[in-house]
């Protein structure tokens, strides 16, 4: 509205009756506020500014869409928008992320998220791998001081194929028909935790010195002092690069030594397994997506709220 036009507004105010005044007062007062979400998306963008298509910085405003800004980059000479290059990029319906959000912040299975958002349940489940995607690879980048190792073990499982082969299709989790925990039959995950709360997870293709030393490599501090189980693996590792081990067999009952235990690891596995258990089984090609959900709900606490889930999604929130 132009300034003319806003003043002869304003000076028809004056002619309004009691009843059309308190209309115009409730009319003004259910007003839409600003869009939560898009101001989220916009201020992670500002943070660091970036062509979504070639990464350049030179670029210039080119109007507005869907109400995300646009801009043109003068490198690819594209245009592009806050979410372009990102997991939530041409995801619809942006008034229902928050609600969609939520649902991830409870653990809720896709049906129900589904109900939350009001959107199909596919659409349900390709949100919730976009929405994954990011924190999928979010990890402690360095564990140190006293760093417990363990292993812990998912059944395979098929979930969702159409193209099982080899055997029946188990229902809801299923069991496995070997006893014990056999790599055939499960995916072994590599969790290592300090105790100021730093996770990083891996699953392993088996459990070879070899590829739980390429795990361990990476993140373990030159100084740090590794505690774990029996396995030889950890040992090897630790001979290596000149660590301090400490090593607890439990079937000798060993499960302290001193103050050193696997006690804060082993209960991150149990809240993961007890958390993961509600959705009945995983399908193991997406196992990777979970376990970054959980380490988001670990590491966030009483911190992740709707929009701090989506902040997280987006990969100016990874660390």
């Amino acid at each position: 509205m132009k300034g003319e036009e806003f003043q002869t507004l304003v000076g028809q105010l004056g002619a309004l009756s009691e009843g059309q005044r308190a209309a115009l007062l409730k009319a003004l007062s259910g007003a839409k506020k600003p869009d939560e979400v898009i101001c989220l998306i916009e201020t992670q963008f500002d943070a660091s500014p970036r062509c979504g298509h070639c990464g350049s910085a030179l670029f210039k405003r080119w109007g507005v869409n869907a109400g995300l800004k646009r801009y043109k980059c003068k490198g690819c000479n594209k245009t592009f928008n806050a979410l372009t290059g990102t997991p939530l990029a041409t995801l619809k319906h942006r008034d229902r992320w928050l609600a969609y959000a939520k649902a991830l912040v409870d653990g809720v299975s896709l049906r129900k998220a589904a109900k939350r958002a009001r959107i199909d349940l596919t659409t349900a489940f390709r949100w919730r791998h976009r929405f994954l995607k990011v924190p999928k690879t979010t990890k402690a980048a360095a564990v140190t001081g006293i760093v417990e190792a363990d292993e812990t073990f998912f059944l395979k499982s098929a979930k969702g194929s159409k193209k099982l082969v080899g055997r029946r299709p188990r229902k809801r989790g299923g069991t496995a028909k070997k006893k014990g925990l056999s790599t055939d039959e499960h995916s072994p995950v590599l969790i290592v935790r300090d105790r100021h709360g730093a996770t990083t997870d891996a699953m392993l293709p088996d459990l070879e010195a070899a590829t739980i030393a390429r795990v361990l490599q990476p993140v373990v501090a030159k100084d740090a002092l590794l505690v774990s189980d029996g396995r030889a693996a950890y040992g090897r590792f630790a001979d290596a690069n000149g660590l301090l081990h400490i090593k607890l067999v439990t079937s000798k009952r060993e499960y302290t030594y001193g103050s050193y235990h696997i006690q804060n690891v082993n209960a991150y596995i149990s809240r993961l397994k007890r958390w993961i258990r509600r959705f009945n089984g995983v399908a193991t090609r997406y196992l990777d997506n979970y376990l970054g959900w959980w380490r988001m709900i670990d590491r966030m606490g009483e911190t992740l709220t709707p929009l701090t889930c989506i902040a997280a999604a987006l990969p100016q929130a990874s660390t």
